[in-house]
């Protein structure tokens, strides 16, 4: 049983993919607080009936609401070059 396991490799993330994954998440973290910070001007504006200033904060949103779908479905590391060669 013990050579089994010896054998085998841990798997290994190239550094490059796990760098591609935290600046996903590190962006996905500053546009939501962003979002945070619109949804309370929002609320704000509406409360103190400042109907006017609403549009802009809401396109705002869905901007970032756009922004953040785009990163998390679409933005994806492509393959390595060592990876496409040996094909």
């Amino acid at each position: 049983m013990d050579s089994q396991y010896e054998n085998q490799r841990p798997r290994v993330t190239p550094r490059g993919r796990t760098a591609v994954l935290q600046a996903k998440l590190v962006l996905l973290v500053m546009i939501n607080l962003a979002q945070l910070w619109i949804l309370s001007a929002t609320i704000e504006a509406s409360l103190a009936r400042h109907f006017s200033e609403l549009p802009p904060l809401i396109v705002a949103s869905g901007i970032c609401w756009f922004i953040g779908i785009t990163i998390l479905l679409w933005w994806k590391p492509t393959k390595s070059k060592r990876e496409t060669i040996g094909r």
